[in-house]
């Protein structure tokens, strides 16, 4: 008799579990959009996609894929470019929705992006609003586990705070299914703590009212002036600001603007007020009066708002990318003009990497978290308001030398932007290798990795914390 081979065993009883329009293999049409990862360094061209569409399909594939020698990852959206060698489960199926009128919960299945849930609620409760992500095309789990950002973070918190993120249904490595309030040392794992510990297959949310006039939209200034940019910035900052206001700041290179009839690059000041647009003008007077600047903004919505950043999804797998997101207290005039002279002398260095770095400034973006630095797994310290995301890379086919320079600019940006002693933080949703586990989890580091163990026995999860070694 001809030797049994373990791995085809196993992928034959993979195939065996599932429907077959939840397989997806390495010639179906959808492999790529099923399997695509942001970072194009972190595909790892898995030979087979599994798309279960129910708990139960699911929880069979999880305990079986467990047991196994596969390396397998779980993928929502792919823009925490999570990949495997063998079997990639995709979880896009789980795009439920139910609003809970009464308890202003809303139940979302957790593979689906921000922009389906934005979408959803405005239809069945146009008047309310959610902590969601401020890209609209990522998806739901992976926001939740690395912390998550918001359009409203600076009056609610991040999505995953525990006043936020109420409940989680967690498929774990033994198929078995919990909602994990249950649990509650998994559930507060769940609120920022890196992954590594199940399936999300359901969150609820809590929603509120919230106001459905927002003024919001870009400012583009001429890159030319950006000493003054940078003087309103840290003017504007300097004043007590309502924690309905915030603003990003970001340069569009001038070759994408042909429409506006330049070929000069701008600085991009994104607005958003919901107070309402008399107050909004009021409050960015300093930067609509810049000579030159282009006024974008509009009254709209939550959901309108996020859909300003729908194309974000269109370079995803375009790009070798290595990413420096940066949690600060304040940001200064010199901040802000070192980072634009930063990202501008990259492109001098290398054209092609200069078209793949990223630098967004995330203002009055963050508020101290709810609940203390207990309430969730990742302990943001308090009076950090601002972000800056520093994000290096190179096209998608360029070679290993192209590539070791964008990482190695990566891990040199906070100091040639901030200094080599200046006191930030990195948020969870930016974790490479080069980060230290400990520098972003600080004081929960222990207890992650014991939560890990618990929760991931064999250590066959990919998560940001390790099970073994302090390095994760």
């Amino acid at each position: 008799m001809p030797a049994s081979n373990p791995q085809a065993d196993s992928f034959a009883t993979l195939l065996s579990l599932l429907q077959a329009d939840e397989i997806i293999t390495s010639n179906s049409p959808d492999y790529e959009a099923r399997a695509q990862t942001w970072a194009a360094q972190k595909h790892a061209r898995p030979r087979l996609v599994l798309r279960p569409t129910s708990i139960e399909s699911l929880s069979r594939v999880l305990a079986f894929l467990y047991r196994t020698r596969l390396d397998f990852a779980i993928y929502g959206q792919g823009f925490s470019s999570a990949s495997a060698k063998d079997v990639v489960v995709n979880m896009s199926g789980f795009d439920d929705f139910h609003f809970d009128a009464p308890g202003e919960v809303v139940t979302v299945g957790a593979g689906q992006t921000w922009s389906d849930v934005y979408r959803k609620l405005a239809d069945a409760a146009p008047e309310y609003g959610i902590v969601g992500a401020r890209t609209p095309c990522v998806g739901v789990a992976g926001t939740i586990v690395n912390g998550g950002y918001s359009w409203v973070s600076s009056e609610y918190g991040c999505i995953s705070d525990q006043d936020n993120m109420l409940d989680a249904k967690v498929v774990k490595y033994d198929g078995s299914v919990v909602w994990a309030s249950t649990e509650p040392e998994l559930l507060w794992a769940l609120r920022g703590g890196g992954g590594g510990f199940g399936a999300l297959v359901q969150v609820k949310l809590r929603v509120f009212p919230y106001p459905q006039h927002i003024w919001a939209g870009p400012i583009l200034v001429p890159r030319g002036r950006l000493q003054e940019v940078a003087e309103g910035i840290a003017n504007f900052l300097c004043r007590p600001v309502s924690p309905r206001i915030t603003m990003f700041l970001y340069v569009v290179k001038g070759r994408l603007l042909e429409s506006l009839g330049t070929d000069e690059d701008m600085l991009v000041i994104h607005a958003f007020d919901a107070n309402g647009e008399e107050h909004g003008r009021a409050h960015f007077r300093w930067a609509l009066d810049i000579p030159g600047a282009i006024d974008q903004t509009k009254i709209t919505t939550l959901a309108g708002v996020a859909n300003l950043q729908d194309k974000a999804g269109i370079v995803k797998g375009t790009m070798k990318q290595f990413w420096q997101p940066l949690l600060l207290k304040e940001i200064s005039k010199d901040i802000v003009i070192k980072a634009v002279r930063w990202f501008e002398e990259i492109r001098k260095i290398d054209s092609s990497l200069g078209d793949c770095t990223y630098l967004i400034f995330e203002l009055l973006s963050s508020s101290d978290p709810v609940g203390g630095m207990s309430g969730s797994a990742w302990p943001r310290p308090s009076d950090t308001k601002h972000i800056i995301l520093l994000g290096t890379g190179c096209p998608a086919d360029a070679g290993p030398t192209q590539e070791e320079l964008a990482r190695d600019l990566a891990i040199q940006a906070p100091s040639r932007v901030l200094g080599d002693y200046a006191e930030f933080h990195v948020l969870p949703n930016g974790f490479e290798d080069y980060h230290d586990t400990t520098k972003i989890w600080g004081p929960h580091v222990a207890k992650l990795r014991e939560l890990r163990r618990w929760y991931d026995p064999d250590g066959r999860f990919k998560g940001a914390i390790g099970v073994q070694t302090d390095s994760g």
